[in-house]
């Protein structure tokens, strides 16, 4: 977002997922992250979909995106990851879970477990693997 001033509703979503439920901040800090760096910024959305997202507008439902299993689903060969972040092994699983296969990988903020579905979290259990390759 700060490169190219966009970034994908499902990036935003995922984001406002991992500030406002996992790192427990207030949603305005990352609307008003957001709208310091958006070129596409309108107040009136992007204020209502972190509202809406953290849970304090009229449907305050809880929307806890599982950042992981996210990435598996809809970057499932890694290809957004690896765009922006540089990652040595070219296997899809390193995109998924770089700090399991780098040591110089930093230990990420959250949990990682936490960002895994039920579904995702027993296949790797079982396989070893997110994905099928």
């Amino acid at each position: 977002m700060i490169t190219t001033g966009y970034t994908s509703n499902r990036v935003r979503q995922n984001m406002a997922s991992v500030l406002t439920k996992d790192l427990k901040l207030d949603w305005r800090l990352g609307a008003e992250w957001y709208q310091l760096c958006l070129e596409d910024h309108c107040v009136a959305a992007n204020f209502g979909n972190w509202s809406y997202f953290a849970g304090t507008g009229g449907d305050p439902k809880n929307r806890h995106f599982r950042t992981i299993s996210q990435c598996f689903r809809y970057d499932p060969n890694g290809s957004y990851v690896r765009k922006w972040i540089n990652i040595r092994d070219n296997d899809v699983e390193a995109a998924l879970r770089p700090w399991a296969f780098d040591k110089d990988w930093l230990e990420p903020i959250v949990n990682p477990e936490t960002q895994l579905t039920f579904h995702d979290k027993d296949k790797l259990e079982k396989t070893g693997r997110l994905s099928n390759g």
